[in-house]
């Protein structure tokens, strides 16, 4: 139990214990709106009429415009004050899942919706960590980072239970929008009562013309290019060539106009991209967790539509994530503060990737609930090496002063990443399945010819069930291989050993989604 007179800096015991309470609902709840809203999406598809490929735009847009936010916090911070961000952050992710609940029938607007969404979940992450530590004694604010970093693996374990709860068991996904409207609104409600006497530190003098219009430009580009897969994916990438063509024009100039502003205000320190390690562990990282993410959509959303269970079933194959990923990283973190090659947990946290997705890859489907259980454990321990590991091998040769810009990049990257990956797999799926559904056609013997002449409908319905059961395993063995690549790769990046104390609490803030 945390004693709060000893841990306080300035808040009375109780009121220390609030902001604790309160902040780590704020976290917990913008983080579950990532991950909470995937075993919904086929409920969501029935609700607004539309197919799966158009709701998951919702889902792909709020990781990139929550991706985004990272690098315009600071800016906001230096101006208006972490407390003025963070509230506003709140009541802005508020109102935009009370929008999302009134517009769920407008589609356009919806998505949208979901940009502001995910913008403001974002922007509450940094401004709000920032206020926990000041509270903290120094020497007590490794607790508070530990603290924090428990909510990190949410959105893969917790996450899908709580989508999966509201919308099998409660009868109604949108009933995430109502909680998410309250518990936001109370939350900045309650930031502002209690840090009411709080004097942010600001700088009037620094404008905040040249920053948000980088940031504009590149959220902007980032968006064109998401919506240009997005719009792919309902295409094939082989029709609408007018307007993939437009969408891919107008992000490259929108990724110009940002290369100009940002040469005028370092939004991003491309500088970092020369130091040894950064850029190809960035590399790595985003590769892996792209992965990673695609997998895990395409997991949720397969096998509800193709094996038939229900979302609550399948939020529960995920909590098991969650019982090994912070305590091992936690340890890793230990392990390598005392002197670790980071490169070995990072080799064994993708090396259990490849080992858990082959081994989904060899059910024999449909597969029972409980057989699909046991690699999850292995998924969740794998994780839980993975964030910190690549974070500390990606930062190792940046200079101390840049560390907390860099994680930002790191978070940036791979949250713009974490978008592309669910189209990428939606698309990738796909292939696969057409050309598992030409195989098996092609394979069918003279008794399902005749069969096809008299109900066709039946047939291919058929066809297709079993094409789309192959395409599970097909997939996540591909995806398999691609990691045991990635794995071996991570030796080639040069030795990071890094004991700063500091470390520990930037790698929490690069394991945020």
């Amino acid at each position: 139990m945390i004693d709060g007179a000893r841990y306080s800096r300035i808040l009375p015991a109780a009121q220390f214990y609030l902001l604790n309470f309160t902040l780590g609902i704020g976290h917990f709840l913008v983080l579950l709106n990532a991950g909470a809203y995937l075993p919904m999406l086929p409920y969501v598809a029935g609700t607004m009429g539309e197919g799966i490929p158009y709701v998951v735009w919702g889902q792909s847009d709020y990781f990139t415009a929550m991706g985004a936010a990272f690098l315009i916090a600071r800016p906001l911070m230096k101006r208006f004050g972490p407390k003025n961000v963070a509230i506003s952050a709140y009541l802005a992710f508020s109102v935009a899942s009370l929008a999302a609940l009134l517009t769920i029938h407008s589609f356009p607007v919806y998505t949208s919706v979901r940009v502001l969404q995910g913008f403001s979940a974002g922007l509450s992450i940094i401004p709000s960590f920032f206020l926990l530590l000041e509270y903290y004694r120094q020497d007590k604010q490794h607790v508070a980072s530990s603290l924090w970093g428990l909510a990190v693996f949410v959105p893969f374990s917790v996450g899908p239970v709580l989508g999966g709860w509201l919308a099998y068991r409660m009868g109604d996904w949108r009933l995430l929008f109502v909680f998410s409207f309250l518990l936001a609104l109370s939350v900045a409600g309650i930031l502002w009562a209690l840090l009411a006497d709080w004097e942010d530190e600001t700088d009037p003098s620094f404008s905040l013309r040249r920053p948000v219009k980088a940031f504009l430009f590149l959220v902007t580009s980032a968006l064109l290019l998401q919506e240009y897969f997005d719009v792919g994916l309902l295409s094939d990438l082989s029709s609408r060539f007018r307007e993939l063509w437009w969408l891919l024009f107008a992000c490259a100039i929108f990724a110009w106009l940002f290369w100009t502003e940002n040469s005028r205000f370092r939004l991003v320190n491309f500088s970092l991209f020369s130091k040894p390690n950064f850029a190809s562990g960035m590399l790595l990282l985003c590769l892996a967790f792209m992965m990673v993410q695609g997998a895990i959509v395409q997991y949720i959303i397969r096998i509800q539509v193709v094996e038939g269970y229900t979302a609550w079933h399948v939020g529960l194959l995920f909590l098991p994530l969650f019982l090994f990923s912070k305590p091992l990283s936690i340890f890793v973190q230990h392990r390598i503060g005392k002197g670790m090659d980071p490169r070995i947990p990072a080799f064994l946290s993708i090396l259990m990737l490849a080992g858990c997705f082959f081994w989904i890859s060899e059910y024999v489907r449909p597969a029972t609930w409980e057989k699909l259980l046991p690699p999850q454990f292995l998924m969740g321990a794998a994780l839980g090496l993975f964030f910190a590991s690549m974070t500390a091998i990606s930062l190792a040769h940046v200079p101390k002063g840049d560390l907390l810009h860099g994680v930002d990049l790191l978070n940036t990257a791979r949250n713009l990443c974490a978008g592309l990956a669910i189209t990428f797999s939606d698309i990738g799926w796909d292939r696969l399945s057409d050309y598992e559904l030409d195989r098996i056609a092609f394979q069918q013997d003279a008794n399902a010819a005749k069969l096809l002449e008299f109900a066709p409908h039946l047939v291919h319905q058929r066809l297709d069930l079993e094409a789309q059961l192959v395409t599970f395993n097909d997939f996540f063995r591909i995806l398999s291989i691609g990691l045991f690549v990635l794995a071996v790769a991570v030796w080639l990046l040069s030795p990071a050993v890094s004991k700063d104390p500091d470390m520990a609490i930037v790698e929490n803030l690069g394991e945020e989604p």
